[in-house]
């Protein structure tokens, strides 16, 4: 069996690319994001997120449909925290190795397209919790 190429994509849900050449990244609500106190655990839940539809992300002569995305991730810390600390390169990462459930639905109405995760078949791979400091806030 062959690889997956490019050409075999039917959808590239994003969110589009900004005006200063930034993708794949929103500002969401404070509300979505929640952490525990001892920062063991996290979740972040979106419900009809607009997005888009892409069959050829970064082709300007493709359509793009219009689209939302619902999710809910949620992680967990196992085991000890572990660290890395890099003084000449000003970063700092203290985390947990965790394990993350997730639920994903995207619908693209105009089109009829409807993903529905199946959370019972995922597996993390890998996962983790933590907070980085670089640069500046190092």
């Amino acid at each position: 069996m062959a690889a997956p190429s490019a050409k075999d994509k039917i959808h590239d849900i994003n969110l589009g690319i900004a005006s200063n050449g930034l993708f794949w990244t929103t500002p969401i609500p404070d509300t979505a994001v929640h952490v525990s106190a001892d920062g063991r655990s996290a979740s972040l839940s979106l419900s009809d997120y607009p997005v888009q539809d892409q069959p050829l992300f970064g082709a300007n002569t493709v359509p793009t449909y219009v689209g939302r995305i619902s999710l809910n991730l949620a992680w967990t810390a196992m085991g000890s925290q572990l660290g890395i600390t890099d003084p000449h390169n000003h970063y700092r990462l203290q985390f947990y190795r965790a394990t993350v459930q997730a639920t994903i639905r995207v619908t693209v109405p105009e089109i009829g397209f409807t993903f529905i995760s199946d959370p019972a078949s995922a597996q993390t791979i890998y996962a983790m919790i933590g907070h980085d400091q670089n640069g500046m806030f190092f």
